[in-house]
């Protein structure tokens, strides 16, 4: 076999491999199709409601027209492995207004058992029962990727994602927008250095924060 027709086989062999070890979408939503997604409390009624981009773009986000607490939308159940990490990545833009807290506009998503039962809040514009104050409410998008894994959440393997503008915040509804949800599991490193070597990448839209 000459130097090239090796180079071919090799680059045919990495390519293959990193196709089938792609990193699996468990879940997405970018709002264009409405909420079908989505319920509510006890599976009632939620505040969630999608509008067009308030900074000027023509894409959907989600956003609420009231406040809750303990959770205001779930998705259906989503089933994880305890042996695989995951990555939720998303846009968040914290947008006050007159009735607004500026530093916290009461964005806050987390993972639940039922609609609502056990659950873990995660990453938001505060730190009650346990959030992580990551969100910047600045009046920009700003994207962001978490890697988690079912440990990390402590409920068990099937879960929902569970989204609220929340009432203790001192904010109001309209000053919280989510948009471009995905999670997905997270390759092994080997697989993340044949995806490498094979130079092959996934891209999706993202809003430039």
């Amino acid at each position: 076999m000459n130097i090239n027709a090796r180079i071919m086989v090799t680059t045919l062999v990495i390519a293959s491999s990193a196709a089938a070890s792609h990193a699996d979408i468990v879940f997405s939503d970018d709002f264009e199709s409405g909420l079908s997604l989505w319920t509510g409390k006890n599976d009632g009624a939620h505040y969630g409601m999608t509008v067009l981009d308030p900074l000027g773009g023509l894409d959907s986000a989600l956003t609420f027209n009231g406040l809750n607490s303990g959770g205001d939308m779930f998705t259906d159940p989503i089933v994880l492995s305890s042996n695989q990490s995951y990555r939720f990545s998303f846009d968040y833009l914290g947008l006050a207004n007159k009735r607004s807290t500026a530093t916290d506009t009461g964005g806050y998503m987390g993972f639940s058992v039922g609609t609502p039962s056990t659950h873990k809040w995660m990453w938001a514009t505060g730190s009650v029962s346990g959030a992580n104050d990551v969100l910047i409410d600045d009046g920009q998008w700003h994207s962001y990727a978490f890697d988690f894994t079912t440990a990390d959440l402590g409920i068990g393997n099937e879960v929902r994602v569970m989204l609220e503008d929340f009432s203790g915040s001192g904010g109001a509804g309209g000053d919280a927008f989510f948009d471009n949800f995905v999670i997905e599991s997270v390759p092994t490193p080997g697989t993340a250095a044949l995806l490498g070597l094979g130079g092959i990448c996934a891209m999706r839209r993202r809003r430039i924060a």
